[in-house]
């Protein structure tokens, strides 16, 4: 089991390498991150959205596994977003513009893109939909909480119309969408369904390609500084542990539980970086934060792995 998530694990941190030396060498335009951007926020993560909240028929356990792991997601978010907006407040090292970065890479894990493959090979089918599940909390809380973590200003009021408005993205407007479907039980025909699953799957090899080019102009010695080491200690060791101490506070089954770790101990979001771009933030620092998770995750998964499925399975 060790060997099997350390390689899965390694092969998705590759594309971040393809990536890398494809902007070096330049086998892709200068300009290909503006349209790479464009692509995975604008048409493959709505329709990864659509059509992950598609449900199957519902029976009472299945039904109580959906309410809970929708319940524990979102309350671990909150509790997180309020820890990491208290914390980082009174840190005058980091800059102001910057803060709202770390806050997300604190707050939001890389629970689709890497949470997914990962979930269906240790876990099983059923664990991956308790994933897409949890993923709903995600997907409206990256987009509206998340990006208000990056856009809201010191002083400035939350939920002003300014701030509403630079908030209004397809992957948010998709968010909403994909709760109703989720709620009403709705299913695309066959055709759709299959060209939207299609689309969904470029999600996790373009954003890592894109953490890949934007690390193109970092140097190794940026990546590993005592901040992003900081970083990766809070968010593969500190948000999984809290997790699971708030998880074993509530009428959870062992496998919502374990799940719900698992894809807490995630490295931060790559998802972070594009967002970066969205709203001309630091890109270049949060595909740093991303790279340096992503690394130590090779070794932490696989711990959370083994300590989860010998405690709770």
């Amino acid at each position: 089991m060790f060997l099997e998530i350390l390689l899965k694990i390694l092969s998705i941190f590759m594309l971040t390498g393809i990536g890398y030396v494809a902007y070096r060498i330049r086998l892709v335009p200068q300009d290909a991150l503006r349209t790479l951007n464009a692509y995975v926020l604008n048409i493959a993560v709505p329709c990864l959205i659509l059509q992950s909240m598609q449900r199957n028929e519902l029976n009472d356990r299945i039904m109580d596994d959906i309410v809970w792991s929708l319940i524990a997601f979102a309350l671990v978010t909150m509790v997180l977003a309020g820890i990491a907006a208290l914390a980082l407040r009174p840190m005058s090292s980091i800059p102001e513009e910057d803060k709202g970065i770390y806050k997300m890479q604190i707050v939001f894990t890389n629970c689709g893109f890497m949470g997914y493959p990962l979930t269906t090979v240790l876990f099983g089918k059923y664990a991956l939909f308790l994933a897409i599940i949890m993923n709903i909390v995600f997907t409206t809380a990256v987009y509206s909480v998340g990006v208000m973590m990056l856009l809201h200003k010191k002083g400035e009021k939350l939920f002003t119309m300014r701030l509403m408005v630079r908030m209004l993205s397809l992957p948010f407007v998709a968010s909403i969408a994909g709760l109703l479907i989720f709620v009403t039980g709705f299913h695309f025909p066959v055709f759709i369904d299959d060209t939207l699953s299609l689309v969904a799957a470029t999600v996790s090899p373009v954003a890592m390609f894109i953490v890949g080019i934007n690390l193109s102009n970092s140097k190794i010695k940026e990546i590993f500084t005592p901040r992003n080491l900081i970083l990766c200690a809070i968010s593969l060791f500190a948000v999984p542990a809290l997790t699971l101490g708030i998880d074993l506070l509530l009428p959870v089954s062992n496998l919502v539980m374990v799940i719900h770790v698992f894809l807490m101990a995630m490295p931060s979001a790559a998802i972070t970086t594009v967002l970066c771009h969205r709203y001309n933030k630091n890109a270049k620092l949060a595909a740093e934060g991303v790279a340096s998770t992503t690394f130590f995750s090779l070794g932490t998964l696989a711990l959370w792995t083994f300590f989860l499925t010998k405690m709770f399975l």
